[in-house]
Parts: C-alpha cells; sequence; structure tokens
C-alpha cells in the first residue's frame, strides 16, 4: 500500500502542472508552442528563445527576415508573472507590461501560459533548451 502511494504522488509530481515559485525561471527557454484564440501555429524558425535571470528576461525572436529582442524585468507574486518591457527592437512595445499565471509541469521544465490581450488571447508553451540533452517532462496541451 504504501509503494502504491509513493507512486501515485511521484507521478502527480512529475506530470501534473504546478505554479511558481521563486527561481523556476531562471534558465534559457525555447518557445515550442503558440497559439492565438486557440488557433495553433508553427513556431517560428529560427525558435524564439527567452533567457529569464535574476528578476529580468531577454525574448530574441525572428519577425520576417529581421532579429528583434524585448528586454524587461519580472516580478513573481503570489504565484502569478508580471513582465514589463524596458527595452526593445520595437519601440511600441517599451513600457508594456502583462501578467500570467504559468503552469509548470512537476520537474519545472516546461511551462505554458495563456495572456488575455483583451483582443485576443495568446498561448504559449516553453521548455527548457537543456531538454535537448535530458528527459523532461511534457505538457500535452492539444491532439497531434
Amino acid at each position: 500500500m504504501k509503494n502504491i502511494f509513493f507512486l501515485s504522488v511521484l507521478f502527480s509530481l512529475l506530470t501534473l502542472s504546478h505554479g511558481a515559485s521563486k527561481g523556476d525561471f531562471e534558465g534559457t527557454w525555447r518557445l515550442v508552442e503558440f497559439a492565438l484564440d486557440e488557433q495553433y501555429s508553427d513556431v517560428p524558425n529560427p525558435t524564439p528563445i527567452k533567457m529569464y535571470m535574476n528578476g529580468q528576461f531577454i525574448l530574441i525572436y525572428y519577425l520576417g527576415d529581421n532579429v528583434e529582442f524585448n528586454k524587461g524585468e519580472y516580478i513573481l507574486e503570489n504565484g502569478t508573472v508580471t513582465e514589463t518591457i524596458t527595452m526593445s527592437s520595437i519601440e511600441t512595445l517599451i513600457g508594456e507590461s502583462y501578467k500570467f499565471k504559468p503552469n509548470f509541469m512537476g520537474d519545472k521544465n516546461s511551462f505554458y501560459k495563456e495572456i488575455d490581450f483583451v483582443d485576443f488571447v495568446q498561448f504559449e508553451r516553453w521548455e527548457k533548451t537543456k531538454c535537448d540533452a535530458i528527459k523532461c517532462a511534457k505538457i500535452r496541451t492539444r491532439n497531434n
């Protein structure tokens, strides 16, 4: 009976989503899934990369043939992340802030978020870049 209980606890820790806590974002992430209003699109190639460290982030992505970036600060409070863009290759984004509640896998190597921008809802799933070298738990968000 103890083994079954232990296995069920271990399974839930590794497979069910969990909220964020301090330090969970630290590292380098890549976008692996993207949707607007539940309409999934292919992830752009080259893949967008986002780095979080010490309360700051930088996002590097392509828009057409141009390399673009957003740099800013993030705060995690009560499971909600607020990101504020302080520098960007697209000037109109500077000063923009948005909030989201990330849902992490138990191993904290993958998370997804939804952001309601009023006109549309954006969905993103990110995983750590180290998932190329180690086995990471995967979140299944849609049927393929």
